[in-house]
């Protein structure tokens, strides 16, 4: 019998592959392109909070609509009108012509205006959808202080006082009462939207009190008046007066001082907020001549001065939400990454499919989080997702894994992530400076842990 030696068999083009992927440098290649691809479900479940999202803008916009819209209130502003006869001009081969009727108008600003606005705002709901929706008591007092009036271009026109009204205007005014009252030097005169300018004036409707004075006041002329408005998500003055001073409060938490100016004060309690500013259109111009019917003018230049409050939600859902889907790469990477190095220390194999899997369960967990925050709020939903999500992943890894112990360490890591998150999610200052201090020490951690990792494969035998 002959001693002959068979020479071993080529390694077959799969066994070849197989050897190959199970190079950490390339498994972790793998584990990588696998990560571009889970973008495609995490892209969907941003477009569907994103579809939630704008379901919402347009509730709020319907209830504003039923109830009263974000309220600008400007004035009262002084309007009295001219007018001046001019001469015709000749015309040869003709009779005198009568003279031209050129009529116009002047509008002057309070030289004080204090305002008061309290606000009772409530949450006003509609299916899973709702908005902050306000009712305001708004007071204004204060003086007016009418200088020389001259039509420009018109020396000798004459100031029709007997026709003078003040108005006020406001971005929706369905809620103050028709009989709403102007107490002028003591005198409470009738309102009425029948003003040369309309009812409205630009986006604003005003209300409009006819004054008949008998000439220009004398002096200082005190004026005050008080009306309820409606509206929704914000409410600004606009400083008609050479000095304006405002005081805003309302039994909210959550307030947005915002405008042309900040409050010179405010107190913001955890239930409740005051704020009190102070501006106006100073000295610069009290009187602004226009046409007769025209509304800019003072109006106009204290709209783009307007200052006040925006009422936030305790904790606004879909914006918390949002930012929580933000983070879902780096989820999806750091628990592949923890299922590597388990592949490492462990010397286990987790196959592509199974980390595939493990990452439409993260990629879950920013559709649970929105399902779940409409019904019963951020805070709540944010827990309920957290632990399905563990329960789900650690449960597969267990049996993945066979190892009970490796499934409770995949779940400590999860569960410092999703623990890192809230906390980055709550924080509003300091939020950019803890997660990239976070990132820091996990990148620290990672370049420790792999330190050892033979990635070329040199030790398999």
């Amino acid at each position: 019998m002959s001693d002959t030696t068979v020479p071993p068999a080529a390694p077959t083009r799969l066994a070849w592959r197989t050897g190959l992927a199970r190079l950490p440098a390339v498994k972790l290649g793998l584990i990588g392109a696998l990560l571009l691809f889970m973008e495609i479900p995490n892209g969907l479940v941003s477009a569907v909070i994103s579809e939630r999202e704008s379901r919402q803008d347009s509730v709020r916009e319907d209830i504003a609509r039923a109830w009263g819209p974000a309220q600008t209130v400007t004035g009262p502003v002084l309007v009295v009108p001219w007018q001046a006869l001019v001469p015709a001009r000749p015309i040869p081969n003709t009779p005198p012509q009568p003279p031209e009727r050129v009529t116009g108008s002047i509008q002057v600003v309070p030289r004080t205006l204090s305002a008061t606005i309290r606000m009772q705002p409530e949450q006003r709901r509609r299916g899973l959808f709702g908005a902050v929706v306000y009712e305001a008591d708004v007071a204004l007092e204060g003086s007016f202080a009418v200088p020389e009036l001259q039509a420009p271009g018109f020396p000798g026109a004459e100031m029709l006082w007997r026709d003078a009204y003040a108005v006020v205007a406001a971005t929706d005014l369905r809620s103050a009462p028709a009989d709403t009252a102007l107490v002028w030097n003591g005198e409470a005169k009738g309102g009425t939207a029948d003003v040369p300018m309309g009812e409205r004036c630009g986006e604003q409707r005003v209300m409009g009190w006819p004054l008949r004075l008998a000439g220009p006041p004398d002096g200082a002329v005190p004026f005050s008046t008080r009306f309820p408005l409606r509206g929704t998500g914000s409410l600004r003055l606009a400083p008609a007066a050479r000095d304006v001073s405002l005081v805003l409060e309302a039994p909210w938490a959550t307030p947005s001082f915002g405008g042309a100016a900040l409050p010179a004060r405010s107190d913001v309690t955890a239930d409740a907020f005051r704020a009190e500013w102070r501006g106006g259109v100073g000295t610069r111009q009290a009187a602004w001549p226009m046409g007769v019917t025209e509304c800019g003018g003072a109006l106009a230049a204290a709209g783009a001065q307007a200052f006040g409050v925006d009422l936030l939600e305790a904790v606004p859902t879909y914006r918390m939400v949002n930012r929580a889907s933000k983070y879902a790469l780096l989820f999806l990477a750091l628990s592949f990454l923890t299922y590597f190095l388990i592949e490492m220390a462990a010397r286990i194999r987790i196959h592509l499919v199974q980390y595939g899997l493990l990452g439409l369960s993260v990629s879950l967990f920013g559709l649970l989080l929105l399902s779940l925050a409409e019904p019963f709020g951020f805070g709540a939903a944010y827990a309920m997702a957290t632990a399905a999500v563990l329960a789900q992943g650690s449960l597969y890894t267990a049996a993945v894994t066979r190892r009970p112990r490796l499934a409770l360490l995949f779940a400590g890591v999860l569960g410092g992530l999703f623990a890192f998150l809230y906390v980055v999610l709550r924080q509003e200052t300091y939020a950019l400076l803890s997660g990239t201090v976070a990132l820091f020490a996990i990148l620290s951690v990672v370049m420790a842990v792999t330190n050892r990792v033979d990635w070329a494969g040199r030790g398999e035998a």
